[in-house]
Order: structure tokens, then C-alpha cells, then sequence
């Protein structure tokens, strides 16, 4: 029978971050690809495992006529709850969205109850899972590994959701995978029957704890909770740095969050797996060995401090900075500040758990010890969680919020030798604290890796500089500039004359079409040059540039390599917010529509998708122009064409980047001819230019460059080999499109 436990927490465990990671990804879509959104999942998710966890003993509690398969009915409850929950979240966008819209209060809380609504049942049954198992069996070693194999298969469900799953089987297949491990979890376990028991008989369970060494039970079970809260807290809140630490080596790829998840979670089962081996030793000793191993964990973590800096310094390449390589050093860092610490955290769970129970003589009342522990640990990992993304970073920044946390560490460990270390090596164990406390916080850190920044913060979001860049070997004398985030390049360098005529051919092309020059939105900010742009053209009321990081608003006024009028312009309104988001819920209709996002970036499918064409085309005014920037792979570009080609009857293809991408047009209304276009609005903005710095002064040039662009295309198309049947959508087809093996391994030979 214990086999077949193992077998189903496995099971649950990896659909579970299926789960959560497909909730992420359809929330992200329906609210924007925000830290909120994506909290707000995350939340649910533990407080649903936590509340359901606490409610488990009084469902073990009730009265059964007979004896019902009760682990399986919760299985087979996750399956229609979570089918439903994804149909209804699939198949009524837009009425969710209008809810959303509608929605008098503040977004947080319209994000908290949708989430909530279709998340929380779900998450609950999930939270009963482990305390219904674990009430058939009696040893707290078996409860143990039960914990270390749901951990292992969440592990592996998060790692293969996006970097296998997701990209080559989409959305509905990969749910449709983790709906059949629950049911199999639940057929595994169906002959296992449970009935109450009004008064339990006292089983003999040997009780390894003896708590004869001068420590009451209620100390033990005091400490013991309190670990169990503690270890959830400092998991989690050191997830969110993991998880920053590894954007900024690793590069801001969609698949970092699952990578990251997987990790921990693989940490979390070798701890609890080596927990069992500790059964046999008595209470002070089990402690005394895991106050030991808290101030290992800080050391390891110290250890990663002594190349802290040149590590960061590694991670972004000030000549190319969209070349991004792996190094050595990246997994040396990795494992010293993030796996070896996480391991050793790992082992403080499962041996609260038997602490806690220690004493309890019937299967009720270690279940419901049990319980207490877990959901004590999941409200600590929502309450860590929180407290990192939203006051630690944007308060003290990565490096300062990792050394606050060690410090932390340190503080408990140093309590815990002063009451359960005794003789010389509780005095040992002080020095070597106190040793490393000063270590952890006099040691200078900096995640800056350039010689000259203009601007530099973080936030929720990462860490965002704007910095000089190195000579470019072909150009020496060019000074260029760069804006990073997480260490990932957001916009091509500023200084190249190219990438300010693209971004400024990006509002010209648009504005000879429209019918009208009202409402312009700018989706993606970067450097402002599109803003500035239209600034420059007769827009009667409002140009709103909209960006998703509002660290990037905050650097505008600091590019002093620029002009930045423009941001005094009374016209100009710029918001934080996410793209695809905004445009399906201001509720406005725009004359002028733009986005410029690097396809390759987190999140940016959300705009390059045949869903988000379809919310375009209807938040278009009569006669409005939509206008995108697509570049990438030629297989992408294509896919990225096909699929705006079926929202936009009309459409022209222009150039953008010197054969690297193009400026999609796109239309409900005919184009008019070149002839007939609007040059008046656009004197201020001419003349521009063309691949090979040809120039674009009038109508012919213009009809020439089109005529070049789709030769391009048409070009691209045969070499490509794709077809009109491979388009963009909301199930990651895109990302699957651009998935190899060389991004998979950070590989980016493409440059400016």
C-alpha cells in the first residue's frame, strides 16, 4: 500500500505545478503579465494547499456509513473542478474581461477574487491530499518520504512544463496531462477505503523522540512549529532572490520561472529524503545537527559572496549586449547561493513534522499534528513570498535583501545554540555565527557590471540599468547605450542612427494611413523615440505611451544622451501597465495603435498572438492604423505575419531592421495609395530611411522600400518553408516556433 502512496503523491505532485504554472500563463493573458497577476496565483495557490491542509482532520473526523474511498474522491474532485475552472476561464475572455474592466474597486482586489474564484477550490482539495494519504500509514518516516515524493514530482512537473511540455504540446494537451495523472492518482489509491474511527485506539508506535533531556513536549512541539513556519517562510522568500539571481545569470527567458520552481522543489525532496536517516537520533542531538546545518547554509551562501561581483560582472557582455553565453562560474554561483542553501532548508520541513508528532499515539492525532504543520508552513511560504517581491526588493534590492535574510538565518540559528547547545560547542557555535554575521553584512555587493550608469534601480519586477556600452569593433567611435533588465537587453542599443530611424519610422508609417491623429497608443516604451516622434506630428489630444516594467518610466528623464522634451509635452501620458491588458480594458478606441517588444523577451507573446489581433481590431477607431515591429528568426517572422494577416484584411509590409525584421501595417479599411497618403502630417518627420540607408523622401521611395520588404518576405517565406497554416496564438505556438536547443542554452548569436 505504500507504494501505491508514493506512486499517487508523485502523480499530484507533478500535476500540481502543472497546474500552477498553466494558471500562470492563462491569468497572465486575461490580466496582464504583471508581478500582481502573477502573485495573486501563486497566493491562492498556497492558501487553498494551506486552508485544505487545516480542514483535513475535521473531514477525517465525520461520520462514514461506510468505508468510502476518500483520497481518490478527492482526486477525482481536482479533475471536474480544474476542468471547469479552465473551460470557463478559456471560453469566456470576453466576458471576463468586461468583469475586470467594470470592476469599481482597486486592481488588487479584482485580481485577488477572479484568481481566487478559479483557482481556490482546486488548490483546496489539493491541500487534503497529503493529510488523507499520510492517515494510512502510521510512521512519521513514511509521512516523510510521502512530503519528499510530492515535492519530487512537483520538481519535475515544473521543469518539463515549459521547457517540453507547454512548447511542444500546448496549453490543452498539457493540461490535459496533468487532469489524467490525477485521475490515474486516484485510481491508483481507489481500493484504500477510510472510515471514522469515533475514539482511536492508541497505536504502538516507538516514539524515537525521548524527551527526557531536560526539554519539556511543549518546548519541542513550540520549536518544532515554529520551524515548520520558519522553513516556509525563508524557502520562500529566498525563492523570489533565487529566482532574481537566476534571471540575471541565466537571461530573462520564459522558461527561468518553472527552471527556478523545478530546482527548489528538487532541493525540498533531497532534504526530505534524508530526513528519515534521522529518525533514531534524540531530540537536542536532531536540533543541535540542524542549527548546524542553518549556518552551513549561510556559509555556502558566504562562499557565493567572495565572487559575487565578478560573477555579475560575467553576466552581460557591454560590446554585445544581445550575445548572452553560460560560464562556469553561473553553476558555481547557482549551487552555492541557491542549491546548496535550498537542500539544507529542505531538511527543516520534514523533521518539524517529526518533532511535532512526536508523542501523538493515534492516527487522527498525527494527522492532525500534521496538518498543523503544513498549513503554519504554506501561510509563512505566502507571507515570505509577499514580503520579498513587494517590500524587500523594492525597498533594498537584490543584494541587500539576500544579505537581510542571512542575516536572519543567522539570528535563529544563534538562538537555537544558546538554548539546545551546551559546554564549548554551544561557544564555538556563537563565534562562528557571530563570525559569519559580520561577513554577511560588512561584505560590499553590487549587481552593477558596467563602468558607467546613468540610471540604476529594482523593483518587483528586476533590476533595471541603463549603462555605456564598450566600443563596437566595427564603429569604434560610436558612444552607445544599452537598457538592461535582469541583465537581458530590452531595446536594441541607442547610438546606432538605425535604431532611432526605425523607431521613428514606426509613427511615420502609421500616421500617412489614418484617417484620423487623435488617440495614439505607444505599447513598449524603451527609449521614448517612438513617443518623441509622434510628439512631432498634429495628434489632437493624447499620445499614451503604455509600459509593462515602471522602472523604464522612471529612466526617461535620465538618458541625458537625448532629447527629452518630449516628456513635457502636455499630450504625453505615460502609464505602467501591461500591454495587451490595457488595450482590452481602457475601453478607448485608438486612431493610432504601435507595439515594439523584443519577441524574444518574458511575456511578449501576449502581444504577438492571433487573440491579441483580435482585441486590436476591435479597440481600433474607423480608419485606424495598427502598427508592430516584428523581427527574429525567419521561421518566427513568418508565423508572426501569418498570424496578423488574419485579424487585418489589409495590410503593408515596410522595412524595419536592415534585413532583420520588418514593420507590420494593418487595417479594417483599404490602404490608400502612396500618392495619396497623408505627407502633411509627416514633414516634420522626413526624410527617413530604408535598408541600406536608403532614402525615403516620397511617394515612389516609399512604394520601392514596400516592394523590397515583401520580396524579403516572400524570400524568407521558401527558405523557411513555412507555410500559411503556421501562425501565433495564446498556446505558445510562437515560443515553440523559437524553441532549440541553442536557446535552450542561451546561445544568442544575433547582434546590433
Amino acid at each position: 500500500m505504500f507504494s501505491q502512496g508514493i506512486t499517487a503523491m508523485f502523480l499530484t505532485g507533478f500535476s500540481g505545478l502543472l497546474y500552477q504554472i498553466l494558471w500562470i500563463r492563462v491569468f497572465s493573458t486575461l490580466l496582464g503579465g504583471t508581478t500582481l497577476s502573477i502573485s495573486c496565483v501563486i497566493a491562492h495557490f498556497m492558501l487553498g494547499l494551506g486552508l485544505g491542509t487545516a480542514w483535513a482532520p475535521k473531514l477525517l473526523r465525520r461520520s462514514f456509513r461506510k468505508e468510502i474511498p476518500l483520497y481518490s474522491y478527492c482526486e477525482f474532485a481536482i479533475v471536474l473542478v480544474v476542468c471547469a475552472s479552465f473551460a470557463i476561464l478559456t471560453g469566456n475572455t470576453e466576458s471576463i474581461t468586461h468583469w475586470v474592466r467594470d470592476f469599481s474597486g482597486p486592481s488588487l482586489m479584482s485580481h485577488f477574487l477572479l484568481t481566487g474564484v478559479f483557482i481556490f477550490p482546486a488548490t483546496f482539495l489539493m491541500g487534503l491530499s497529503f493529510p488523507v494519504i499520510s492517515y494510512k500509514f502510521s510512521e512519521a518516516s513514511q509521512h516523510q518520504w510521502l512530503y519528499a515524493v510530492n515535492c519530487l514530482g512537483g520538481a519535475v512537473g515544473a521543469f518539463l512544463s515549459y521547457t517540453v511540455l507547454i512548447y511542444f504540446a500546448g496549453l490543452e494537451n498539457t493540461l490535459a496531462m496533468g487532469i489524467g495523472l490525477n485521475f490515474l492518482a486516484g485510481v491508483i489509491f481507489f481500493r484504500h477505503k477510510f472510515q471514522n474511527i469515533p475514539t482511536e485506539a492508541k497505536t504502538n508506535i516507538p516514539d524515537h523522540h525521548s524527551l527526557d533531556e531536560g526539554l519539556s513536549a511543549r518546548t519541542i512541539k513550540i520549536w518544532a512549529v515554529c520551524l515548520s513556519g520558519l522553513s516556509g517562510f525563508f524557502v520562500l522568500s529566498l525563492e523570489q532572490l533565487w529566482f532574481r539571481l537566476a534571471s540575471l545569470l541565466l537571461g530573462g527567458r520564459v522558461y527561468v520561472h518553472s527552471l527556478v520552481l523545478a530546482v527548489l522543489l528538487l532541493s525540498l525532496f533531497l532534504g526530505a529524503a534524508l530526513s528519515p536517516r534521522w529518525k533514531d537520533i534524540p531530540v537536542r542531538s536532531q536540533v543541535s545537527r540542524l542549527i548546524n546545518l542553518l549556518l552551513f547554509a549561510v556559509f555556502s551562501v558566504s562562499v557565493g559572496f567572495l565572487f559575487f561581483n565578478h560573477t555579475m560582472a560575467l553576466a552581460v557582455d557591454l560590446v554585445s549586449p544581445y550575445h548572452k553565453s553560460l560560464h562556469f562560474v553561473f553553476a558555481v554561483a547557482l549551487l552555492v547561493l541557491a542549491i546548496v542553501p535550498g537542500v539544507i532548508l529542505g531538511l527543516c520541513f520534514p523533521l518539524s513534522l517529526r518533532l511535532i508528532q512526536a508523542g501523538e499515539s493515534s492516527a487522527l492525532a498525527r494527522t492532525k499534528s500534521l496538518s498543523r504543520a503544513i498549513y503554519v508552513n504554506t501561510f509563512a511560504s505566502v507571507l515570505g513570498s509577499l514580503l520579498a517581491t513587494y517590500v524587500l526588493f523594492r525597498y533594498l534590492g537584490t543584494v541587500n535583501s539576500l544579505k537581510v535574510l542571512c542575516a536572519a538565518l543567522l539570528i535563529l540559528a544563534l538562538f537555537g545554540a544558546i538554548q539546545f547547545t551546551q559546554g564549548a560547542r554551544r561557544g564555538l557555535t556563537v563565534i562562528f555565527g557571530l563570525l559569519l554575521l559580520g561577513f554577511v553584512t560588512l561584505k560590499p555587493l553590487s549587481l552593477n557590471s558596467a563602468e558607467t550608469v546613468l540610471f540604476e534601480a529594482e523593483d518587483e519586477f528586476g533590476y533595471l540599468s541603463l549603462v555605456q556600452l564598450k566600443p563596437y569593433p566595427a564603429q569604434p567611435e560610436l558612444t552607445r547605450w544599452a537598457m538592461f533588465n535582469n541583465f537581458s537587453s530590452l531595446v536594441a542599443p541607442y547610438g546606432f542612427e538605425k535604431t532611432k530611424v526605425v523607431q521613428k519610422n514606426l509613427a511615420l508609417y502609421p500616421a500617412l494611413f489614418s484617417k484620423d491623429l487623435n488617440n495614439v497608443l505607444v505599447v513598449g516604451m524603451g527609449y521614448g523615440l517612438t513617443t518623441e516622434a509622434f510628439v512631432q506630428l498634429p495628434v489632437q489630444q493624447n499620445i499614451t505611451s503604455v509600459e509593462l516594467l515602471p522602472l523604464v518610466l522612471r529612466a526617461q528623464s535620465e538618458m541625458t544622451f537625448k532629447n527629452n522634451d518630449y516628456l513635457k509635452d502636455p499630450r504625453v501620458i505615460n502609464i505602467a501597465a501591461d500591454g495587451r491588458s490595457y488595450v482590452a480594458l481602457s475601453g478607448k478606441k485608438w486612431d493610432v495603435l504601435t507595439v515594439n517588444v523584443d519577441p524574444y523577451g518574458v511575456g511578449t507573446t501576449h502581444l504577438m498572438s492571433a487573440e491579441f489581433y483580435k482585441i486590436v481590431a476591435q479597440n481600433l477607431a474607423p480608419g485606424g492604423v495598427y502598427a508592430q515591429l516584428l523581427f527574429g528568426s525567419q521561421h518566427s517572422i513568418q508565423a508572426l505575419i501569418n498570424t496578423a494577416k488574419q485579424s487585418f484584411p489589409y495590410y503593408k509590409i515596410l522595412p524595419g531592421y536592415d534585413y532583420d525584421g520588418i514593420i507590420f501595417l494593418g487595417k479594417m479599411e483599404p490602404f490608400t495609395s502612396w500618392d495619396a497618403a497623408r505627407w502633411d502630417r509627416a514633414e516634420k518627420l522626413m526624410p527617413s530611411r530604408s535598408w541600406d540607408q536608403d532614402g525615403l523622401n516620397t511617394p515612389g521611395d516609399f512604394d520601392i522600400a514596400e516592394k523590397v520588404a515583401n520580396s524579403w518576405i516572400e524570400y524568407i517565406r521558401r527558405e523557411a518553408g513555412v507555410n500559411d497554416a503556421i501562425v501565433t496564438d495564446d498556446n505558445l505556438l510562437i515560443e515553440k516556433s523559437r524553441t532549440s536547443a541553442t536557446d535552450l542554452f542561451l546561445n544568442y548569436p544575433r547582434d546590433y
